[in-house]
């Protein structure tokens, strides 16, 4: 619970979420770590909560979790994650608006080719099962995807992992974003 909120504090202060919008989460055996929804990810101090990963039904909790509760539970389902960070960092999403979905952004910087490879977009609705199934499907392959004009998830072993993957994302798209942008300028 500790490393979900200094990471929370960390994506806040690094201006990868403003301070109520986005989510965290980590997989524990059979059960997941998450925010609450609405709660600022910079106080998470009481706002996480545990629910199960395998329902039938919501879960009573799932009132309360995020409202992204069930694109977490999918990922976690489908993919090796055992922590995903849930981000809407300026770069990322305008970047993400310059793309159909289906469409993957390549960096333009070496590091970020060389860690992220691509970037895919994709759609679906806040919280929406298509959403859910399109993010699992995509970080089947990748760390990290960006939501059409939502934000990006990122993946990891560990929430460090998925934090790093979350900046890495952002600074590719400022930069192809500033890159872009100079050589329209000319």
């Amino acid at each position: 619970m500790k490393e979900l909120i200094k990471y929370g504090k960390k994506m806040v202060g690094s201006g990868l979420v403003h301070s109520h919008f986005g989510n965290v989460s980590k997989r524990v055996g059979d059960q997941m770590l998450i925010s609450t929804t609405g709660s600022m990810l910079d106080e998470l101090e009481g706002q996480i909560i545990t629910v199960p990963l395998d329902v039938t039904s919501p879960d009573e909790l799932d009132v309360i979790a995020s409202s992204e509760v069930n694109v977490h539970r999918t990922i976690y389902k489908e993919t090796s994650a055992l922590a995903i960070l849930h981000g809407h960092s300026t770069y990322a999403v305008v970047e993400s608006m310059l793309f159909k979905p289906g469409d993957s952004i390549v960096p333009n910087d070496s590091e970020s080719v060389y860690f992220l490879h691509e970037i895919p977009v994709i759609k679906g609705g806040i919280g929406s099962k298509e959403l859910a199934n399109n993010a699992a499907k995509a970080l089947r392959h990748h760390k990290g995807v960006i939501v059409q004009g939502h934000g990006t998830f990122a993946r990891g072993a560990t929430v460090d992992e998925a934090y790093v993957i979350l900046s890495s994302v952002e600074h590719a798209c400022m930069v192809k974003y500033l890159t872009d942008m100079a050589v329209l300028s000319f």
